[in-house]
């Protein structure tokens, strides 16, 4: 959706109204006092239906990585960002 800025204060203000903002799946990024930006995003499986998620993100200790299917994405990914070295 959109990504709406807001300062720490008008974040403060309004925090109601702002969660849900996120809730409908807008991102906020917000500016703190000291110039820090931190954003405040939903994560789809939570922003959407929790019985019926269009993502399925596991919980860490339900996470088992694919050894083959993680090396086959870093080669080639790491393949895609040298290609303008090599030449």
């Amino acid at each position: 959706m959109n990504i709406i800025q807001l300062t720490q204060g008008e974040l403060q203000d309004n925090l109601p109204f702002s969660l849900n903002l996120v809730e409908k799946g807008h991102t906020l990024k917000v500016t703190t006092d000291k110039g820090v930006v931190c954003i405040i995003s939903p994560v789809a499986s939570v922003a959407q239906d929790p019985q019926e998620p269009e993502l399925n993100i596991p919980k860490p200790d339900e996470f088992v990585p694919d050894p083959v299917g993680t090396r086959a994405y870093v080669d080639g990914a790491l393949s895609e960002m040298t290609r303008d070295l090599m030449t």
